[in-house]
């Protein structure tokens, strides 16, 4: 009885240490599970050359001009991870659901473990960053500043896969915004040459490719969902959507009314396209503009100083050499 009290109390007096020692017993444990799960469900060669015979148009891959953070085809450990967390949504899960998907394919991941792999950076993130703090911080005592460290790190990491899908779209729109008069100008030619709408929108995605192949995707997806039986107008509101830039949206609505009243095609692409050749040059001498003013900051900070050193660097020596010292033995 006198042993079991004098441990209890040692586990007392230790409670830190033993408790750190427990929460990376269960890390290690947990990690080791996680690639053991990997490691036994990994198909061998025969059962891969025998899924893709079976599933042959599921095979295709991922284009190599975007980032794999987020995109995948196979069944990975994250998307494992991430499903029995679908249970624990909100009740409106259908609309919120929606609004994920849709911010992933504003940022270009289309593929249906997107989705996924989102819930589970989000999770095993935090994760991440907070088990490398605690094994950097194994050597030292715990304290009330690591409970800080340990939260920050838990936010950092929770809100770091919303920052990089914000950055890919961002960077998806810009592209897109880049891509799209070069676009408008093969859609004239196409239509002054014969073309019908809708083999314009395919020629103009196959065309467009090396260029850009966010806006080429766009062309042929609103082409395919033509071809599969939805009208031209719930077609070009859904690559609006997809693309939610406000130049798409605009030439959306103008091919729009164009079908709809049956003006010239080819007068209002051109029309259009030379709006938006002003709009581009009207934005660039904006940001030419704005450049004098953004340069008064790095100029008051870092040359203006060096600038004063150089000029008055000598002149203040002088005085410093030859003034003091005199009016020092005048005192």
């Amino acid at each position: 009885m006198q042993v079991l009290r004098q441990t209890f109390y040692s586990l007392l007096d230790n409670f830190e240490y033993f408790g750190f020692l427990a929460f990376l017993f269960v890390a290690v444990f947990a990690l080791i599970f996680a690639l053991s799960t990997v490691w036994s469900n990994r198909k061998s060669q025969e059962e891969k050359r025998l899924d893709k015979m079976a599933h042959p148009t599921g095979s295709e891959e991922a284009p190599l001009d975007r980032p794999r953070f987020l995109s995948g085809k196979q069944d990975t450990l994250a998307a494992r991870l991430s499903r029995p967390l679908e249970k624990l949504k909100a009740l409106d899960e259908q609309s919120t659901r929606s609004k994920m998907r849709l911010k992933l394919v504003r940022a270009g991941y289309r593929t249906d473990l997107a989705l996924y792999n989102f819930l589970a950076a989000k999770i095993l993130m935090p994760l991440l960053l907070i088990g490398i703090y605690l094994v950097s911080r194994i050597f030292y005592n715990f304290a009330a500043e690591m409970l800080l460290a340990i939260l920050f790190l838990a936010l950092l990491g929770y809100f770091t896969p919303n920052v990089w899908v914000w950055l890919m779209t961002l960077a998806r729109k810009e592209r897109l915004f880049k891509a799209l008069p070069d676009a408008l100008d093969l859609m004239v030619v196409c239509v002054e040459a014969g073309l019908g709408l809708d083999m314009t929108f395919k020629r103009v995605g196959d065309e467009i490719r090396p260029l850009s192949a966010d806006l080429s995707d766009e062309f042929l997806l609103t082409n395919l969902e033509v071809r599969a039986g939805r009208s031209r107008e719930e077609a070009f509101k859904n690559m609006t959507t997809r693309c939610d830039v406000p130049e798409i949206h605009n030439l959306m609505t103008v091919l729009a009314q164009t079908s709809r009243f049956g003006t010239s095609l080819a007068t209002a692409l051109r029309v259009h396209a030379d709006s938006m050749r002003t709009k581009r040059r009207q934005m660039a001498e904006e940001t030419a503009a704005k450049a004098t003013v953004k340069l008064i900051f790095p100029l008051v900070l870092f040359i203006f100083p060096a600038i004063f050193v150089v000029l008055i660097g000598p002149g203040a020596i002088q005085i410093v050499k030859h003034l003091f010292p005199v009016l020092g033995g005048g005192g």
